[in-house]
Order: C-alpha cells, then structure tokens, then sequence
C-alpha cells in the first residue's frame, strides 16, 4: 500500500463520522425544531381561538348596542312626535282668551257702568230672571182648555171588532167600537179614526191661582237676586277703583321721597368729601335713599296687582286700567245730605228683599198644598169616525181607508185624591218648618244691615274729621323736614334726625292722601248698606263736573299748571274695606 492511500483512509472514516455527526446533529436539530413549531402551532391556535370568540362577542355587543341606541333613538323620536302632536292637538282644542285693551283710561263711573254691562254673573243672574217670567206664562196657560185632533189609518185583523183602532191618549174616543165578528178569521181589513177631543177644568178650587202665585215669588226671589248681584258687583267695582286709585297716589308720594332723598344724599356726599362731615352720614344717607326706592317698588307692584283685580271685576280681565284721580283726591262735599236716616230704608236692601221673597216662596209652596187635595171637575166632549172594510158583502180592497161612521160624546169628569191626604199633611208639615227657618234667615239679614249702617256712618264720621286733621299735620312735616334739613348744614344735628324728619314727611302725605279717599269709601259703604250706590254715585258725577267746569275757566297755562301740581299733589286717598260679593 503506498503511503497516499495509507493516508487517504483515515481521511475517508473521519470524513464518514462527521458526515454522520452532522446529519444526526441535523436530524435533532430537525426534530427539536417542529416540537417547538408544533407548541407554537398550537398555542397560536388556541390564541387565536380566544381572539375569534373575543371579537365575535364584541361584535354582537356592539350590534345589540347599536341597535338598542337605535331603537331608543326610534323610540324618543317617536315620543317626541306623539307629544309634539299631542301638544298640537292640546293648543288647537285650547280656548282662546281675547285679552282687551292692554290700557284703558277710566273715570269710577265708567267703571262701574263697564262692570254692570260686562260682568258675567250679572248676564248669568239676569237670564235666570227671564227663565222665571217665561215659567210665570207657562203657570197661566193652565187656565187654557185642551183640544186635540187625532187621525189613524191602519191595516189589522177582523177578530175582534169592526176595523180596531190603535190605543191613544185621547181617552174619551172608545178602543173598540162596533159588531164582534162571528168567526176567527186572521184576514186582515182597513181601518180608520179621526177624531176631536175637548178637555177643560172647569172647578179646582184655587190649585192653579196658587201655581201662578208660586211662579210670581220665584220671580221675585230671583230678581232680588239680580239686584244684589248688581249691587254687590257695582259696589266691588267703584272700591277696587278707589283702592287703585289710593295705590298710585301713594306712587306720586313715593316718588317724591325718592327725589327728596336722592337730593339730600348728594349734599351728605359733599359735605363729607369735604371733611365736613363724617363718612358714616353718607353711608347712612345711601341707605335711607335704598329704602325709598324699595318703597316706591312696592307700590308699584301693589298698582299693577290692583290694576288686574279692578280688570276683573269690571268684566274686562288682562286690560291695564288708568283711572282718573284728579276729582277723587278731594273728599266728596254735602255727604250728610245723601244719606236719609230712616230705618224702613234697610227693608229695600236687596239682601231684605231677597231673604222675604225666601219667606213668601215658601208660603207660597204650603199654599199649593192646601189645594192639591181638593177636588177638580172637568168638562170633556168628543166627536169621532169610524171607518172599517169588515162586512157580510164584498167590499172592494180599499174600503175602510176614509171614516163613514160619526159619533159623539159630552160629559163632566170629577176627581178627587181621598188618600193623597196623608201625605200632603206630611208636606205640609215640613213646609211651615221652612217658613219660621227662612223668617229667621230675614231677621238675621236685617240684623246685618243694622249693624253695617251703624258701622258705616261711624266710620264716615271719623274718617271726615280725620280728612280735617291732615292737612294741619303735612303742613307741619313739611316744617320740619325743612329746618332739619338746614340744621344738619349748620352742625345743629346729626343725619338721624333728618331720616326722621323725611320719613315723618312722607307718612303725612300719605295720611292725608289716606284720609281724603277713606271719605269716599265711606260714602259707599253707606250706600252699600242702604242697598243703593246711587247716591255715592251723584257724588262722584258732581265731583266730576265740579273739575271739568273747574279746567274749562282756566286759561291754557293755568290748566296745564293745575294738572302739573296735582300729577306732584300730596294726595288723598285709602284703601277701602273688603265688600263680600
């Protein structure tokens, strides 16, 4: 063996060996590599299982959300329509309310003719009136005879009678009439009636003439009623103007104490700017002009509410009402001559007239049952034909259509209720029991009226010698609020005693404005209680044309002056007392 091919064979197995090393090396490598890519596989598998699950739910969250979003959206939107279409519909269906005039001037006279016109409980109270006159015309027709026509026409059996009639309320006509046939036979026949019926009362011993008399009371019950509404709404009326007119009185006297108070408070800001002064007068000067304008936004805000109540009660709801103030600031002259002292006056009241008419309604009532029992006697008659197609010969198809046969009748009818006795004795009984309650209700009444007369002329009594007094204490405010004023420049006083002297000022001018419009509220009252405003109304007229003829002498500058210090008049006027409707 040569030495190249000694050395080649070691050469060939080592390179056999490594041949082998490396595909066995290859070979774990191999298997080791898809183990692992098997793992892998398989958790990547599983990953993404959870993924596709998770997405999947997801998915149909999402969907339900968005459908039930959407639903809801259908949902609202439809409830939206429905309630916007209700809302049409509730607008549509909505009365609707014409408001009148948003400002009407107005003098208490024309007020209180607005309210009379206007009102609806007057409408309502005057139509039961007509209601109660047409039911006093119904009462008297009962004298009146009955008479009535009746015509029938009709196919029926022979059985019974010659041609039978249908049954009416003309009771003296006989159903039945004629010859029974002589054999059942359900062939039918023509048949025919025409008649007149007469029915009088002749005797009733008074029933009806207590009917009317009943019919008369009511009537006169409900025009009191009438009356009183009239009163107690004109009244209602002319106090709501007068308390109105009271509120922007005290507006003027509000603004004025606005003025005063912003005027003095510059000069408090300049004497202590100046050093004159100490700083807490400013403060104290800037509050006292607070309270005036907190004062004055209260009566306004009382005007406007009045305003509204006064609208109402004139029949004019929404409308902005101006009174007329100039002829009412002054109290009312002569008031003693107006009002007669006499006691019979107060039976005239509305409110007594209406509480008797109670009391003759009820006698009245007992009055018809006294006659209810009595008997009644009646003259009847009647004239009637018959006309039938039965017969023993042959009759032709129509016979029986047009009556043949006349007949008449004419006779008294007497009735006479034996056993309505104890039952209307029952009635009677609990009737006299209402006459002795509704005499009390009138005693009570008349005690009322007293008492308010008596109440009223004290009031007026007081309320003149107060309107008296007044003017004496705002000439004297304005005395002082003058020299408190001037003492507070010179260092006399101090800022408090000013205020005071302002506020004293302005409750003078409104207790003299108080003062002058309670007289008139008075005079009303008066009248309200004698059951007539007529005579407070006079005195608005005069005071009225007393103004007029007043303005027409002046001269065009004199006038306008006139008007320009009472628009600034420290006033007089009051609120008035609440009048029951």
């Amino acid at each position: 063996m040569t030495p190249a091919a000694t050395l080649a064979a070691p050469l060939v197995a080592a390179a056999g060996v490594a041949a082998l090393l490396v595909l066995t090396v290859l070979g774990t490598l191999k298997f080791a590599i898809n183990s692992m890519l098997n793992r892998r596989s398989t958790a990547v598998k599983r990953v993404a299982r959870i993924l596709a699950l998770l997405t999947l739910w997801l998915a149909v969250n999402n969907s339900a959300q968005v459908n039930s979003a959407a639903q809801a959206n259908n949902s609202s939107q439809t409830n939206s329509s429905v309630q916007a279409d209700n809302e049409a519909e509730r607008i549509k269906l909505r009365p609707k309310i014409e408001l009148n005039e948003p400002s009407v001037r107005m003098t208490l006279l024309n007020a209180v003719e607005t309210a009379n016109k206007k009102y609806p409980s007057i409408a309502r109270a005057n139509q039961e009136t007509h209601k109660l006159k047409g039911e006093v015309s119904v009462a008297r027709t009962q004298y009146l005879p009955r008479m009535d026509m009746l015509f029938q026409e009709l196919r029926a059996s022979q059985n019974i009678t010659a041609g039978t009639i249908l049954p009416q309320y003309l009771n003296v006509i006989p159903i039945q009439s004629g010859v029974p046939a002589t054999n059942s036979s359900f062939n039918s026949i023509f048949g025919s009636n025409a008649g007149l019926n007469f029915s009088w009362e002749l005797v009733d011993f008074g029933r009806r003439a207590a009917n009317v008399r009943l019919a008369k009371q009511s009537l006169t019950k409900s025009t009191a009623e009438l009356r009183l509404t009239e009163l107690d709404v004109t009244t209602r009326s002319a106090l709501l103007y007068l308390k109105l007119l009271l509120i922007q009185q005290q507006i003027l006297v509000c603004q004025a104490t606005l003025d005063r108070m912003t005027d003095w408070s510059l000069v408090v800001h300049t004497l202590c700017d100046k050093g004159l002064k100490p700083g807490v007068d400013a403060a104290r000067a800037d509050a006292e002009v607070s309270l005036a304008k907190i004062a004055l936004i209260q009566a306004r805000r009382d005007a406007d509410l009045a305003q509204q109540d006064l609208a109402e009660a004139i029949g004019m709801a929404g409308a902005l009402i101006q009174p007329v103030a100039e002829p009412l600031v002054s109290r009312p002259k002569f008031t003693a001559l107006t009002m007669p002292d006499s006691p019979a006056i107060l039976e005239k009241h509305p409110l007594a007239v209406l509480k008797m008419a109670d009391v003759d309604v009820a006698k009245s009532r007992l009055k018809l049952l006294d006659h209810s029992w009595y008997p009644h006697l009646w003259l009847e008659s009647a004239i009637w034909a018959r006309g039938s197609g039965n017969g023993r010969f042959i009759k032709p198809i129509a016979s029986g259509i047009i009556p043949k046969t006349a007949n008449w009748t004419v006779g008294f009818t007497f009735q006479f209720p034996v056993m309505e006795y104890f039952k209307i004795r029952a009635q009677k009984i609990t009737e006299r029991s209402s006459i002795e309650a509704q005499r009390s209700n009138y005693d009570l009444a008349m005690q009322e009226l007293i008492r308010e007369d008596k109440k009223a002329k004290i009031l007026l009594s007081r309320a003149e010698e107060i309107a008296d007094e007044t003017p004496v204490l705002l000439v004297a405010a304005k005395e002082n609020e003058i020299k408190a004023r001037e003492r507070y420049r010179v260092g006399l006083t101090n800022v408090m005693e000013v205020a005071e002297a302002e506020r004293i000022l302005a409750k003078a001018q409104a207790e003299n404005i108080e003062a002058q419009i309670k007289v008139w509220q008075s005079v009303l009252a008066i009248a309200y209680a004698h059951g007539d405003i007529q005579p407070f109304l006079k005195l608005v007229a005069a005071a009225e044309t007393n103004k007029g003829s007043t303005e027409t002498n002046k001269g065009p500058s004199e006038s306008n002056k006139g008007s320009s210090e009472s628009s600034k008049n420290d006033g007089a006027l009051r609120p008035t007392p609440e009048v029951k409707p």
